[in-house]
């Protein structure tokens, strides 16, 4: 084949992967799917990051709280925002603990135009924890994050770049972009020693140069706070493996849980879920 025909033919394939990241990645807006809970007392507040995004969120304080735990939405390919993260508002706020719902930037009512998978999303957690550390009546408690897939890996880069939260509830999260890519490629049926390489040179271009440093495998060592990781045997988004990695690498203590569902744990395990984060809370953070 002339060499003309198979250059061709690979920048095809290089800016079919290219166009493919750049529109999964677009901004996924607004839309209200639940009807809250008239018991929550809900505090809108709009928070402004490190870099100078504004992000929507939602204070639920309940008096004296056990802790705080901020809750990190995932990423989704129709509409949604911080309200898919109200379940667990609900029972965590009714076993005593008070909780921020945010809007990832790109998401809901938040600014931006692009999702970066948690290059950049780090900073919405970030401002929405230092939002909590400053209220007065959250002095001495314990803050941390309780984050579903990109959500999980978000709140395991905040605290491995930043240094900030008091402990991390990652649900069903991915240990790599790598990892993620090869994954989502294998389920479409894509051949992966040909597109893998043209999906990661387009992750430079969609989420900058330095992506890979967010890696959660490479962040995980640096963290020394409770964790706890959830996998789901049946996932067909993230790899079922890739918890079980991120919890073998990481430091004491840890606790992880293998659950008999799919991506969506709580929608397939409510009662199972709701009981373990509740006892690794009760363990971990009432007790300390």
């Amino acid at each position: 084949m002339p060499i003309i025909i198979i250059l061709i033919i690979l920048t095809g394939i290089f800016a079919y992967t290219l166009y493919e990241l750049h529109f999964s990645l677009k901004h996924r807006g607004l839309v209200r799917i639940k009807t809250l809970d008239e018991n929550l007392k809900l505090i809108k507040k709009d928070l402004i990051t490190s870099d100078g995004i504004k992000i929507s969120s939602w204070y639920i304080p309940v008096k004296n709280p056990k802790a705080v735990v901020i809750l990190v939405h995932g990423y989704k390919e129709v509409n949604a925002d911080k309200i898919r993260m109200l379940y667990h508002a609900e029972y965590l706020n009714k076993a005593g603990y008070s909780t921020i719902l945010i809007d990832l930037r790109s998401f809901g009512e938040s600014d931006g135009n692009k999702v970066t998978l948690g290059v950049k999303e780090w900073r919405d957690v970030e401002a929405a924890y230092d939002y909590a550390k400053n209220l007065p009546e959250n002095k001495n408690k314990k803050i941390g994050f309780l984050g579903k897939s990109m959500g999980g890996v978000t709140s395991i880069i905040v605290k491995g770049i930043a240094g900030k939260g008091d402990f991390i509830i990652a649900l069903t999260p991915y240990a790599s972009f790598n990892s993620l890519f090869s994954f989502q490629l294998k389920q479409k049926g894509y051949y992966l020693p040909l597109f893998l390489p043209f999906l990661k040179l387009a992750a430079f271009f969609e989420l900058g140069f330095n992506y890979e440093k967010y890696d959660v495998l490479k962040l995980i060592k640096k963290i020394n706070v409770p964790l706890f990781v959830t996998s789901a045997k049946r996932d067909e988004i993230i790899p079922p493996a890739d918890a079980k990695e991120i919890y073998e690498r990481a430091n004491n203590p840890k606790e992880f849980w293998e659950s008999d569902t799919t991506h969506t744990t709580f929608a397939n395990d409510p009662t199972e879920l709701k009981k373990r984060v509740l006892n690794f809370l009760s363990k971990y953070i009432e007790l300390s």
